[in-house]
Order: C-alpha cells, then sequence, then structure tokens
C-alpha cells in the first residue's frame, strides 16, 4: 500500500455494469485503502445512485452528463424522449471533470474519450476484462485486491 490518497475514476456503463459484483469488491478495498472513487457516467444521476447503491458499489461522487450538461442548457430534447448534447461538448467532458478533480485515472471503455484526456486513460475491454494505460495492462479477471495492486503500481510510477 503506498501512503498517497489516489483518486480512482470508473465509468458506469461498460464498466460497473459490465461487473458489478467484481466492483463492489473493488471499491470497497478502495475505500478500506482511504482511496476517493468517482462514478463517472453519461446517464442520470439518480439512475446511476440506485444502480450503486442496490449492489452496495461505493463511490464519493458520481458525475453525470446528461445532468451536468441540462443544468447548463446544453442539451436539445426531441418528443421521442430522445436527446442530444453536441459531441465536441460531450466527448471531452470526462476528462475535463478528470482533470478538475484531480482524479489520478480514469477506467472506461470508450476509446474515443481518451485522446481528450490529461489524466491516466484505461482503455477497459469488457470482453476480456483488462485495460491498458501508458503501455501497462491491468487484469480485472484477476481479484479486486490483485487489480488494485495493478493499478496503485501504475500510480506509484506516475507520481
Amino acid at each position: 500500500m503506498t501512503s498517497s490518497k489516489y483518486k480512482i475514476g470508473i465509468d458506469f456503463h461498460g464498466v460497473i455494469t459490465a461487473s458489478p459484483a467484481f466492483f463492489r469488491d473493488f471499491t470497497a478495498l478502495a475505500f478500506d485503502r482511504d482511496y476517493e472513487v468517482f462514478v463517472i457516467s453519461g446517464g442520470p444521476y439518480l439512475v446511476v445512485k440506485n444502480f450503486l447503491d442496490s449492489w452496495k458499489i461505493r463511490y464519493n461522487n458520481i458525475f453525470s452528463l446528461i445532468d451536468h450538461f441540462a443544468s447548463r442548457g446544453q442539451v436539445k430534447y426531441f418528443p421521442n424522449g430522445n436527446f442530444k448534447v453536441p459531441d465536441e461538448l460531450w466527448d471531452k467532458a470526462k476528462a475535463e471533470y478528470c482533470l478538475q478533480n484531480g482524479i489520478d485515472i480514469q477506467i472506461d471503455d470508450t476509446p474515443g474519450y481518451g485522446a481528450s484526456f490529461s489524466t491516466p486513460f484505461c482503455c477497459y475491454n469488457p470482453e476480456n476484462r483488462t485495460c491498458e494505460v501508458g503501455g501497462k495492462v491491468i487484469d480485472f479477471n484477476a481479484s479486486p485486491e490483485q487489480s488494485l495492486r495493478e493499478v496503485e503500481e501504475f500510480l506509484s510510477r506516475k507520481h
């Protein structure tokens, strides 16, 4: 264990939702180490919160892109219930949030977002349950303890 208090960002759809039991244990271990967990999602805050709470997945903060843009009047709603936020805003919102909040690593399954990130972006593949960041592959098939240790090892080299 390191003495740093890391901040870990985790995408909701496609990462947490792909393995909720795993991320329940992973986030519990992160909390045991006094790390902060930020769940970052395109979906509505209450939907994300209800899912996390039902699975007992621990978090410090939830950032909802749709709620963020709605509060700024930047969402166009359509009669069929669909909505649209300009791609140039949506695609960089997670990166900006991570930077503004000092998040040390973002685990996300949308490769296209990575180009906007200055925060280390671990591109998660839900099919093989690994993510790659800075040439390192983190294996989420291992135990949550081992996976968190691999995240720590990567971050300890970055600090």
